[in-house]
């Protein structure tokens, strides 16, 4: 049987926002329960909220302040001592413990209190305790204290630039408006105070250190200015000496030249060397190795060795034409084998020539080298005697102008750091003085609200979903049609104990009458069953109708549906048999509200056993099956009194067991006695219903099942699961005993047997 269930989340088509629509509305209870009891939730939080509040504030920097020791000598104009690259060490500087430290003082002496308050939503919830704070060895109690204000309060500022610009933006957030101003105007306050006191200490220390660099220059000129004094007095002769001295720069000039002319040379032979000297580590890295000898240029560029080269070349490759054509003992072979092998010695001495070539230029650049350094050094000694005492001169002549002109210098910087420090104003402003927030930030309790609503619909929506798909019990008629692929013979109401009209009792006989018109139907095609041919066998006078009704699971009201069926056709004047087919526990009849039983008295024959022969514990369904008593002396009349109205009560038999019957007892009799005994009952009944245990149970009911005409599966709504359904069905089918309908009972009266409710209302 093919099997379909559009709610298996397991595989096929995806599911759309089109398919939660009907889910939703299925589960609407859920929905609603789980959305008041998170909208209460919510209703009962979001007053014990407390939102914060945001006080904004804004600082420009001015590019144009000049930094003292920033001034150049040349007059050029000095470069700003703030720049835009400078915002995001300002603004760490605004949160700098320096900073807030200043700030703190100032609060606690306006009477602020760091210590957080606790949120109302904290007192509700038992989290109001405060803490004890824990002193580290060697610290004191307020220095922790200040610690944990500092960083209370760090926590409170958030710094932004703004627009790129020299600007930063300073926000504070407190629960408290008036006290988040009042911390941002101390924190703005005391950043305002600290700059202008750095950048005045910053100049006082440039001052400081310009007067003391004048004063050391002072002295130095002093000193220099001795020293000249000194130097006169021991060289008495000096400017006319400087005369003789004079005299002699014909000669030094042109030792200067000669000395310039030396001074290449020795550049030139120590590049001579240095690449001498790279090709000799060359070599020797190649370690002779010929292959790796003749990738040098040094070896590979020398003619003899390339010829040697070129003929060792093509000297082997005649020996591969050779040993191809010949063989290796052909006297050409071994010829010009001897050829290759004089080759590579000739070629051997000739890279040895080459190295040894390269060896002896490196010596000679080396002693060349050598002799350039001695003429050098040579020469510059006899400069260096001919010019000292000039040279001294003049360099005590240059220290004593230096001198004065660094003096003069520090002395008008001292003289303009003096009045920029008299006349010092700060490169920063308040551009936006802190405000009052006049209104919370986000979330607000405004915003909570709204996001809690928000969330508690989700939620519910979700709820709603998740139920459903946690739940695998059917709920609608056409779910289980859809599942299992039967058709919906009656759909049955739910019965309740609070129904003083009795509208869902009204419901289900007609529910009940709507089946009857089925199984009439069907009865009068009178199809017959290919199935039934092995297991019941034919007789004409069986006119009766054989009604099976069996559920997947116990628990599902199919007895009573059974008992329903034979009293509405009895009802009709019909003969009609209720059948307990459920040997392993059989129907207590006083349990379903039977208290007048009477007791159908059999024929008397000659040769039969007397009613009263027969003891009673045979007279059942057990005993008919064994062949202890006849069917007429097991069968009970029932009067039933469950239908409203005022109509005749009706009466119908019915055949059961008294007691439980073994398992393997029970299954041996369904299988070899339960044939005849309903053919003998077709004779004798125009319909039998049956009461046929679960098909899940036990095996019976496939045997009950197998020998009626009309198969009853019978579902509860909200109690018979998808999974047993499946499985229920597929045995029968697998039997040869499918059932022919469906009756979906348990469900929410909606009218569709017995009118709407203003037709309801209006009777």
């Amino acid at each position: 049987m093919t099997q379909r269930d559009p709610q298996n989340r397991a595989g096929g088509q995806p599911v759309t926002l089109a398919d939660m629509v009907p889910v939703i509305w299925r589960r609407r209870g859920v929905v609603l329960l789980v959305l008041a009891l998170l909208l209460g939730l919510v209703a009962a939080l979001v007053p014990l909220w407390q939102p914060d509040y945001q006080a904004r504030a804004q600082i420009g920097f001015l590019p144009a302040t000049p930094a003292p020791l920033a001034h150049s000598d040349n007059g050029a104009a000095p470069p700003a001592i703030f720049q835009i690259s400078d915002i995001d060490t300002e603004m760490a500087v605004l949160r700098s413990t320096a900073v807030l430290s200043a700030a703190r003082a100032v609060l606690r002496g306006e009477g602020v209190n760091f210590d957080p308050e606790p949120s109302k939503l904290a007192q509700w919830l038992g989290m109001d305790r405060a803490k004890t704070p824990v002193i580290p060895p060697g610290e004191s109690i307020e220095t922790v204290r200040e610690a944990r204000d500092i960083a209370i309060l760090r926590g409170k500022i958030k710094t932004a630039q703004l627009d790129n610009a020299r600007v930063i933006e300073v926000s504070l957030f407190d629960r408290n408006p008036a006290r988040a101003r009042q911390m941002l105007d101390a924190v703005i306050n005391s950043y305002v105070w600290k700059r202008q006191n750095d950048l005045r200490g910053k100049l006082a220390d440039q001052y400081d250190e310009t007067l003391r660099q004048r004063d050391a220059a002072i002295i130095r000129q002093q000193q220099q200015q001795q020293a000249l004094m000194d130097w006169q007095d021991a060289h008495s002769l000096a400017f006319g000496g400087f005369a003789g001295v004079a005299g002699q720069n014909g000669a030094d000039d042109s030792k200067a030249g000669s000395l310039e002319t030396l001074r290449q040379q020795r550049e030139a032979a120590r590049i001579d060397l240095a690449a001498l000297q790279s090709r000799q580590q060359a070599v020797a890295r190649a370690n002779g190795d010929v292959a790796a000898l003749m990738r040098l240029p040094e070896i590979a560029n020398n003619d003899a060795v390339r010829e040697l080269n070129l003929r060792l070349a093509q000297l082997r490759g005649m020996a591969a034409d050779l040993a191809r054509r010949y063989g290796p003992r052909h006297p050409l072979v071994q010829a010009n084998q001897a050829q290759i092998v004089q080759a590579e010695d000739d070629l051997q001495t000739a890279i040895s020539a080459q190295i040894a070539a390269i060896n002896r230029d490196a010596g000679e650049a080396a002693t060349r080298l050598a002799s350039y350094e001695a003429e050098y050094r040579r020469i510059m000694a006899e400069m260096a005697a001919n010019n000292r005492d000039r040279l001294a001169f003049v360099q005590l002549q240059r220290a004593l102008e230096d001198a004065g002109r660094e003096v003069a210098i520090l002395s008008d910087r001292a003289r303009l750091m003096q009045s920029q420090l008299a006349a010092l104003r700060p490169d920063v402003e308040i551009l936006q003085a802190p405000e009052i927030p006049g209104k919370p930030v986000f979330p607000s309790r405004r915003h909570l609200a709204v996001l809690g609503g928000a969330v508690a619909i989700l939620l519910a929506l979700a709820a709603a979903i998740l139920r459903d798909y946690l739940d695998r019990a059917l709920h609608r008629a056409q779910d289980a049609e859809t599942l299992t692929g039967l058709p919906i013979f009656a759909v049955l109401p739910r019965m309740t104990k609070r129904d003083p009209q009795g509208r869902a009792a009204d419901e289900e006989n007609e529910a009940i009458g709507h089946l009857q018109t089925i199984i009439r139907l069907r009865h009068e095609r009178r199809t017959p069953r290919m199935e039934q041919a092995p297991t019941v066998p034919t007789d004409p006078a069986a006119t009766g109708r054989v009604i099976c009704v069996t559920s997947p699971m116990p628990g599902d009201g199919k007895s009573r549906l059974a008992r329903k069926i034979a009293a509405r056709f009895a009802r009709n004047r019909h003969r009609v048999l209720l059948l307990d087919g459920d040997l392993r526990r059989p129907t207590r009849l006083m349990d379903q509200g039977f208290a007048s039983l009477m007791t159908k008295q059999p024929a008397q024959d000659e040769g039969d056993f007397t009613h009263a022969s027969i003891p009673p514990s045979l007279r059942n369904l057990q005993g008919v099956l064994q062949g202890d008593c006849g069917v007429e002396d097991a069968v009970l009349r029932l009067r039933d009194r469950d239908l409203p109205g005022s109509e005749p009560v009706p009466e119908y038999d019915f055949l059961g067991a008294e007691d439980a019957v073994a398992s393997a007892l029970a299954g041996q009799l369904m299988a070899e006695k339960l044939g005849p005994l309903i053919v003998d009952l077709k004779t004798r009944y125009d319909f039998i219903v049956i009461d046929a245990p679960p098909v899940l149970s036990v095996a019976d009911a496939i045997w009950l099942m197998r020998v009626a005409d009309d198969r009853l599966l019978l579902l509860r709504a909200g109690k018979s699961h998808r999974e047993d359904i499946s499985d229920a069905a597929n045995r029968l089918a697998q039997a040869g005993c499918a059932a022919d309908g469906i009756v979906f009972s348990g469900v929410s009266r909606r009218g569709a047997y017995y009118g709407s409710k203003k037709r309801r209302k209006a009777s």
